[in-house]
């Protein structure tokens, strides 16, 4: 199961795209649509796609300029570029952004089916060769390496097994038997000591931060939580934390 997601600034066009690809029947079998750059953003903070598929001419912020974005964030690596306008500038630019390809309007269904199923059997592959490294070369396998950096990248967001499934393609009790199994936690309990470690260094980096906005950055969405959480694996309270560094570092 691969993650698709589909950005246009033209309903047309994006729900005909999604037609063809959901009746085309390829291994992207999860589709998420954005009307502009700003809602793909938006997409992503809960979706994570395997490819991107992009139109240049959008508003407010473009098609390359998302890419740029998606890339900065580490949110995605894959992308294939539409466009109505068969100009070399586009597909140079396009090129040094390492798209996989640049498709012009109107599409070719074939066309983009057979692309759509190229880069997913590339994905595929690469996702092997990982599981394989992943094995010999780390203590982690490839589904937990996933889930590791997913809590890396999303730690902020409400986090959750279902989540997981969804990213991995594996039911959520597996998941859970296997996180525990290979980390020595469980996932709730490895996503407390994360956020409660990012809590820990925004409380050395900002004391003016209220300790409540800093539990919420760190993914707690009720402070009395975020507190409990913060006492049970540090020993103190946050704003105690932040005292004690602070006298530490003035002695």
């Amino acid at each position: 199961m691969l993650n698709l997601l589909i950005v246009d600034d033209e309903m047309v066009i994006l729900h005909g795209i999604v037609k063809i690809i959901r009746e085309g029947k390829t291994p992207f079998t999860r589709i998420e649509s954005a009307l502009d750059a700003c809602e793909a953003l938006s997409v992503m903070e809960d979706f994570a796609p395997d490819l991107i598929i992009t139109d240049i001419h959008m508003p407010e912020m473009n098609g390359l300029e998302l890419i740029q974005e998606v890339k900065d964030r580490g949110a995605c690596g894959r992308f294939i570029i539409l466009t109505g306008h068969d100009e070399f500038e586009y597909a140079r630019q396009a090129l040094r952004h390492q798209v996989i390809d640049y498709l012009l309007k109107p599409i070719n269904k074939m066309e983009l089916l057979d692309l759509l199923r190229t880069v997913a059997k590339t994905i595929l592959e690469e996702e092997q060769d990982g599981a394989k490294h992943a094995r010999s070369d780390s203590q982690y396998s490839f589904h937990v390496e996933k889930i590791l950096r997913h809590i890396d990248q999303h730690y902020h967001r409400d986090l959750s097994l279902d989540q997981c499934s969804e990213l991995t393609g594996l039911h959520p009790n597996y998941i859970s038997q296997l996180f525990k199994k290979e980390t020595g936690v469980s996932f709730v309990q490895y996503l407390h000591h994360y956020r409660i470690e990012k809590a820990k260094e925004l409380l050395k980096k900002d004391g003016g931060l209220p300790v409540q906005v800093i539990g919420n950055q760190v993914g707690f969405e009720n402070p009395q939580h975020f507190m409990k959480v913060f006492k049970k694996l540090v020993g103190c309270t946050p704003g105690a934390y932040r005292e004690s560094d602070v006298e530490g570092d003035g002695a």
